[in-house]
């Protein structure tokens, strides 16, 4: 498979080495730009600019299986016109929607697939964040899509609170959902933490995870033969999370089967997180 790579050359060589060791790939070419890749059966998008999804639909346009690297778009309109070309193109969309494509969480997806329950608390020391502002925003918009793409249910109803110092600040913020399904979730993050915590539990009715998410550790609770509540451990490589996403991606286009977070998924997410933003003006 020939792979190309667009985008910032640091970052591109960075990229390159986790492809190289798989015998999937035959070749990598990296490129600027979109107009220097003449071919390739796959194509990773490295681009954190203004009017990234433009290179995105224009790869897209080119006949390129994209993998899309950069922060989770919101732009409505144009992640329909990217979701509309795609199949129209024929050609696969993968989005760098971390949360969902780190190694813990596609294990424990295959282990609960469709949860009832998810529960995120989120604590980030303040001295970690430069733009306060854009940055909290996507702290709850990474974890919100987790939710979201796992219980893959309509959104019956949504709750949001968010607490700011000084107007500005942002701080806090608290995020409830009920499914349709019956599934609800909710996501607390806090940005004035004296260190990093972040732990997910997600639960069915026989299972329940819990994940350490920097250190990606993951504990699977069941009830025994004793009636005892028993857990394992399974640990996960966080260095190893671009690799095996890139794979994923790979596997996908080799396969002709739809990837781990699609065009439709960041489509749905941004036309969710509208909602949340407009239920935080009404209460915040």
């Amino acid at each position: 498979m020939k792979v190309g790579i667009v985008g910032d050359a640091s970052r591109g060589m960075a990229w390159e080495q986790h492809l190289r060791p798989h015998s999937i790939v035959s070749q990598v070419d990296l490129a600027p730009s979109l107009k220097d890749l003449d071919t390739a059966d796959a194509c990773f998008i490295l681009d954190e600019s203004e009017n990234n999804l433009d290179t995105l639909l224009e790869g897209i346009q080119k006949g390129f299986n994209c993998f899309f690297i950069a922060k989770q778009p919101t732009d409505i309109k144009k992640l329909d016109k990217i979701h509309r070309a795609s199949k129209e193109a024929g050609v696969l969309v993968q989005f760098a929607h971390w949360p969902t494509l780190a190694p813990a969480t596609q294990w424990m997806m295959d282990k609960i697939s469709r949860p009832g329950f998810i529960h995120i608390e989120k604590e980030i020391s303040r001295n970690q964040i430069v733009d306060l502002k854009t940055e909290f925003r996507h702290l709850w918009i990474d974890e919100f899509g987790l939710c979201i793409k796992w219980i893959d249910s309509g959104i019956h109803h949504i709750e949001a609170k968010e607490v700011s110092l000084n107007e500005d600040q942002p701080i806090l913020i608290h995020i409830f959902l009920r499914f349709d399904s019956g599934a609800s979730a909710t996501i607390n993050v806090y940005s004035g933490a004296s260190e990093n915590r972040h732990k997910r539990l997600i639960s069915s009715k026989r299972e329940i995870l819990e994940c350490n998410v920097p250190d990606q550790i993951v504990k699977l609770g069941r009830i025994n033969e004793s009636k005892r509540l028993y857990f394992e451990k399974q640990v996960f490589d966080p260095s190893k999370a671009a690799e095996k996403a890139a794979l994923l991606f790979l596997k996908s286009v080799q396969l002709n089967r739809e990837t781990a977070y699609t065009s439709y998924d960041a489509l749905q997410l941004a036309i969710q997180i509208e909602k949340v933003e407009q239920r935080l003006k009404q209460f915040s």
